[in-house]
């Protein structure tokens, strides 16, 4: 029986933590939209291209990626980084730098309900 409930109990805590790392990405890819420098050329734009990946596990370790997607992803650096032609734009970096605080906040309060709830 207690094998039993500490099964439940782990399953909701993952069900709880892949809903924070959910939210905390859409979160980060929020920002990178608002900050993401737009050109005026008719085309797919990084802004539009900006994904939150589903829960991933890699040694042990769940997380999400955030980013620009397969179309747009070749050129992301152009702006963060610069190029010899073209002035950095930073977004990446600024949008988690900004929004990291709020995001460990996000996951601490659903931490502290799910204790409360459980």
């Amino acid at each position: 029986m207690q094998a039993i409930i500490r099964r439940k109990i782990e399953a909701g805590i993952v069900r709880m933590e892949n809903q924070g790392l959910k939210e905390g990405g859409e979160i980060f890819a929020e920002a990178q939209r608002e900050k993401v420098p737009v050109s005026s050329i008719e085309h797919l734009h990084m802004k539009d291209d900006i994904k939150v990946s589903s829960v991933r596990r890699g040694d042990g370790i769940r997380f999400i990626v955030v980013g620009q997607g397969k179309k747009t992803r070749w050129r992301a650096h152009f702006s963060e980084f610069g190029t010899k032609n073209q002035h950095a734009e930073p977004f990446i970096y600024p949008a988690f730098h900004e929004n990291k605080d709020r995001v460990a906040q996000l996951l601490a309060d659903m931490q502290r309900r799910g204790m409360a709830e459980g």
